[in-house]
């Protein structure tokens, strides 16, 4: 058991062996729930967590697709800054 300070802005530090044993990472969201007195903190999985877990439903690209797809849009991009200065 870990014992933290409430700051005066109401905030305290999670220690590193709770961080480490739910995998908290900075930005991710936690819930809090008050139970009979007690504080929970329960770790909410992100989407970022559940990425590719469904699939798309598309076909994946190639990188020879991918790779032509960025040379069209900087030439895209090229062509409208050339028309801007017209």
């Amino acid at each position: 058991m870990t014992q933290t300070k409430i700051s005066k802005a109401y905030q305290t530090t999670i220690s590193a062996e709770a961080i480490r044993e739910l995998g908290l990472r900075p930005g991710q969201r936690v819930n809090q729930i008050v139970e009979g007195g007690r504080l929970i903190m329960e770790a909410v999985e992100d989407v970022d967590a559940l990425a590719g877990s469904l699939g798309t439903g598309r076909r994946a690209h190639s990188v020879e697709e991918m790779k032509a797809a960025k040379r069209k849009g900087i030439f895209k991009a090229g062509a409208a800054g050339l028309e801007g200065r017209g």
